[in-house]
């Protein structure tokens, strides 16, 4: 068994291109950190990420980046420094990203932040949707407050066009989340449903 510092550091992210930079406050933290004890890197995750709710919980929307320190005596265990290096330890899940030069579509605003599993999706110049997520959604794999803000925006953009939010029915949700993870801006998903909407009333 191996024992870690857990420590939140208030950090924000800029993507320029095909680059991201990360701006950290070092010297500071946001509440206390926490010795955990895992013997493997699955057995950590878990860890790392009740840390990350609970930090989130008492300071709420705040941006913040989990570091992961190896305590002296212990022995890191097999496949540590990759899968921290690649943030699958899930140490970058409450870390809000922009994006420097949002990129408009067809007259509208472009997106400014495609929001993580745990930080908001957001248009450019504006707040984020009203979503949240359910206290199941928050402690599964299945919650993912960066899609629930892209499908409020895509119902928004639905509704400007005269279309009924129930056109988000003609995909699956896995479709749905396959557009959001492509960065399918949210304009233009919406005119991709009210298209399918349309052949398949056609089609009826």
């Amino acid at each position: 068994m191996a024992f870690f510092t857990l420590s939140a550091t208030p950090a924000t992210a800029k993507r320029e291109g095909y680059f991201t930079s990360t701006t950290m406050a070092l010297m500071s933290h946001l509440g206390e950190r926490r010795v955990v004890e895992a013997k493997s890197v699955d057995g950590l995750k878990p860890l790392i990420l009740s840390f990350g709710r609970d930090t989130a919980l008492h300071h709420p929307g705040r941006s913040f980046k989990i570091m992961v320190t190896v305590n002296r005596g212990s022995r890191k265990p097999r496949g540590f420094d990759a899968a921290y290096d690649s943030e699958a330890l899930g140490t970058s899940e409450w870390l809000e990203t922009t994006i420097a030069d949002p990129v408009p579509h067809e007259g509208t605003v472009g997106v400014a932040s495609w929001g993580t599993r745990y930080t908001p999706f957001r248009m450019d110049g504006a707040e984020p949707r009203e979503v949240s997520l359910t206290e199941a959604e928050r402690l599964s794999d299945d919650g993912h407050l960066g899609f629930k803000g892209w499908v409020a925006e895509v119902a928004a953009s639905l509704e400007t066009r005269g279309a009924p939010a129930t056109a988000l029915d003609c995909e699956t949700r896995d479709a749905l989340v396959s557009r959001y993870r492509a960065h399918q801006h949210p304009a233009l998903a919406a005119a991709v449903l009210i298209a399918a909407s349309l052949a398949d009333q056609l089609a009826a």
